[in-house]
């Protein structure tokens, strides 16, 4: 089996999913896990697919051969993984501009990897103004404890409250 890697984007229409579901299926592929949203009035996502190396040309025609979609299909060719932990980090604040910036910057200093990151803006009646809030699923180096993590964000602005979780 080989593993695909497809990245999607289009105009937002209901029935997406299930075209795009349809289209694995009846290619013989299996759909493993996908990360789909729609944002500002466009459907962009991720999935990732396992499909037979006879099946991959079929495929990549009928995936192609969606309308309104964008796709861009790449093989995964993963390396051996190194040991790390996977930890949670909750970044809430003020919102402003460079927020994502400088919390990636460091996190790219502390050779931490970023496997996930979901962001948005809420409002805060109370408050008169919008509160951003990031949320970042990490593959930290063994090395690397929650406390320097947290020492490093700290450090950003008095108006951020950073938030870590290992998970196991």
């Amino acid at each position: 089996m080989k593993q695909l890697i497809v990245t999607i984007i289009g105009k937002d229409k209901p029935g997406l999913v299930e075209q795009l579901s349809d289209t694995v299926y009846f290619n013989h592929a299996n759909w493993v896990s996908s990360s789909l949203s729609q944002l500002g009035g466009q459907f962009a996502g991720i999935i990732h697919i396992d499909v037979a190396s006879e099946h991959i040309q079929s495929l990549r025609q009928a995936l192609a051969h969606i309308e309104a979609l964008q796709i861009h299909i790449v093989e995964d060719h993963t390396q051996p993984q190194i040991a790390y932990v996977t930890q949670q980090l909750t970044v809430t604040g003020n919102d402003r501009r460079g927020i994502v910036k400088e919390v990636t910057c460091h996190l790219t200093q502390l050779g931490i990897n970023i496997a996930k990151l979901k962001t948005n803006t809420q409002s805060a009646p109370n408050w008169g103004y919008p509160i951003f809030v990031a949320e970042f699923q990490l593959h930290t180096p063994l090395e690397i404890s929650a406390a320097m993590i947290q020492q490093q964000l700290e450090q950003l602005a008095d108006d951020l409250t950073i938030d870590i979780e290992t998970r196991s």
